[in-house]
C-alpha cells in the first residue's frame, strides 16, 4: 500500500478529538489489539483493554484536553512514526475544577491494518523537566 500521510493525520485528529471528547470507545477503536502503550514512570500497558482500562479513571474524573504541535510524520508501506509536543491539561470534574497541566513529547507507530485503517501500534511519552 501507498503510503498515505493524510490518511495518518485524519486518524490522528479522530484520536486527538476521542481523547478531549472524554470518549474511551473511539479512543479504543483507534488502537491495535496488541497495542503497547508506555506511560512515563510506570511499566508498558500491553494490549488495547489494558490501555483502556488505564486511561478510563482518567477520562471518568477529568475533562482531558489534548493539544499537540511540532509534528512530525515518516513512513514506508504500513508503518509510520508520528513525533510531537504536547501539553495536557486536566480538568477536575468535581466542583473546584482545579486544573494540572503538563507538557512533553510523544512517538506513536501508526500501523496500517487489514481493514484499511491506521491504528495505534506504539504509544510512548515523556514529560518535559519542570
Amino acid at each position: 500500500m501507498k503510503l498515505e500521510l493524510k490518511e495518518i493525520r485524519r486518524q490522528r485528529d479522530e484520536w486527538l478529538d476521542a481523547v478531549n471528547s472524554n470518549d474511551i470507545d473511539r479512543v479504543k477503536s483507534i488502537l491495535t489489539d496488541d497495542a503497547v502503550w508506555i506511560p512515563p514512570g510506570m511499566p508498558a500497558l500491553n494490549g488495547k483493554n489494558a490501555i483502556v482500562d488505564w486511561i478510563n479513571p482518567f477520562f471518568e474524573t477529568y475533562n482531558y484536553e489534548f493539544s499537540i504541535d511540532e509534528l512530525d510524520v515518516k513512513g514506508a508501506g504500513d508503518w509510520a512514526v508520528e513525533h510531537a509536543s504536547f501539553t495536557s491539561r486536566l480538568i477536575h470534574k468535581d466542583d473546584d475544577g482545579s486544573v494540572s497541566e503538563h507538557h512533553g513529547k510523544y512517538i506513536i507507530i501508526w500501523r496500517w491494518e487489514k481493514d484499511n485503517k491506521w491504528r495505534i501500534e506504539r504509544y510512548l511519552d515523556n514529560s518535559d523537566p519542570e
